[in-house]
């Protein structure tokens, strides 16, 4: 008699949110890392297709330092806060956790005039 084992392997799914705020708004985009001294990696994508534009990686904050993009950092939670929000902001935002190697949440903002 033979037995047969089978193995699987469930990834967790992507999350996917969809925001909406008004041009003059502020925009928070929460993310966490399961690891004790994990980081996030933040980008935004202006479309699925398009490249990424990083905007947080290691605890450094870039986006063509655009001082409207912060990334606040309180116990394993990474929110991406966006002050003073434009029609040219709305895209879509990625954060990958644990250091790039982890769950990925997609944000989708659209910015009304």
């Amino acid at each position: 008699m033979y037995s047969r084992i089978i193995c699987v392997s469930l990834d967790i799914p992507d999350v996917y949110y969809y925001r909406m705020a008004a041009v003059g708004q502020t925009v928070k985009f929460p993310c966490s890392s399961k690891l004790q001294y994990g980081d996030v990696v933040w980008s935004r994508l202006v479309t699925p297709a398009s490249g990424q534009t990083y905007i947080y990686m290691g605890g450094h904050v870039d986006l063509g330092h655009d001082p409207r993009f912060m990334v606040l950092d309180r116990n394993h939670l990474h929110t991406l806060v966006i002050t003073h929000v434009m029609l040219n902001d709305s895209g879509y935002y990625l954060c990958v956790e644990d250091s790039g190697g982890g769950r990925k949440r997609f944000y989708y903002l659209t910015v009304e005039g």
